[in-house]
């Protein structure tokens, strides 16, 4: 990752940091569904700067990554959230530092959540009854996540969710594509 563009987050005293974080990323997340290739990869990471993990916090910026300038350039940031203008500032695209202080991945982590979905997934699958299902689940323990987050609507389901977003060091570089929330376990983004 040779290139790089920050995203700052411009919360008011009426409109909170969780809702322009919702706001943001999905124009985002927008963009870069139409940059994937044919396996559903992409060239393009995100970093956040602010990230603690500790504070359950995203922070307020949002760092676009690329191997080239050109790739951020034909993203064009500035397009996918110029009607969000006065929520969030862009910079220029920029080099990254020749020094960095490490790499990292950031991805996403689905917990399986509560027993009364997974019923409900469970007797959609099989095609038996709510009650049976739960009965079956009874014994199992609920599984949670208190990562940061970023609410997310589903384009296909319309449905609101948490997209739960984790972080680890990693000791090199490695570049194996990003998914569509520009967030993946086997590709890093330099750390500074």
């Amino acid at each position: 990752m040779n290139h790089y563009q920050d995203i700052t987050l411009l919360p008011d005293t009426e409109i909170g940091l969780h809702f322009v974080w919702e706001k943001v990323y999905r124009q985002i997340h927008l963009g870069l569904v139409e940059m994937q290739d044919d396996n559903g990869n992409l060239p393009i990471g995100i970093a956040l700067p602010a990230y603690s993990a500790d504070k359950h916090q995203l922070g307020n910026k949002l760092r676009l990554l690329a191997e080239t300038e050109d790739l951020l350039q034909r993203f064009n940031a500035q397009q996918w959230l110029n009607r969000l203008s006065d929520y969030a500032h862009i910079t220029g695209i920029r080099n990254v530092p020749e020094r960095i202080q490490n790499h990292a991945c950031y991805y996403r982590i689905q917990p399986k959540s509560s027993n009364a979905r997974l019923a409900r997934r469970k007797a959609k699958r099989e095609n038996t009854g709510i009650e049976q299902a739960l009965a079956a689940l009874e014994n199992t323990p609920e599984q949670r996540s208190d990562a940061p987050y970023i609410w997310v609507k589903s384009q296909s389901s319309g449905e609101r969710f948490r997209l739960f977003i984790g972080y680890v060091e990693v000791s090199e570089p490695v570049s194996e594509g990003f998914n569509a929330y520009g967030l993946s376990r086997q590709s890093s983004v330099p750390v500074f």
